[in-house]
């Protein structure tokens, strides 16, 4: 599926559906898959400004790295997670 949304040029689709495999890849405990996939993820996110997803990223990765134990690198992913959530805009009801 990715394969096909890098020959369609579906940015942002292959963008969620490779945040999805992370979650999925993260299930199966495939650490170093996640980790990888993540990093060029969220610099690539970043870059097209999707706060939305930037927010879920940061998120999957404050799980990933409090699963590896690295607490340090969980605390920062929750502070970057909670910068871009208050970035969004949400209109008064």
């Amino acid at each position: 599926m990715v394969q096909w949304t890098r020959v369609e040029k579906r940015t942002f689709l292959r963008q969620r559906v490779e945040a999805r495999l992370a979650v999925l890849l993260m299930e199966n405990k495939e650490f170093s898959e996640v980790l990888t996939l993540l990093s060029n993820l969220i610099k690539e996110v970043r870059r097209l400004d999707d706060k939305l997803l930037l927010v879920d990223i940061d998120l999957l990765e404050s799980k990933l790295h409090f699963s590896l134990r690295n607490l340090p690198k969980a605390k920062n992913a929750l502070t970057a997670a909670r910068t871009a959530a208050n970035a969004i805009y949400v209109p008064p009801a």
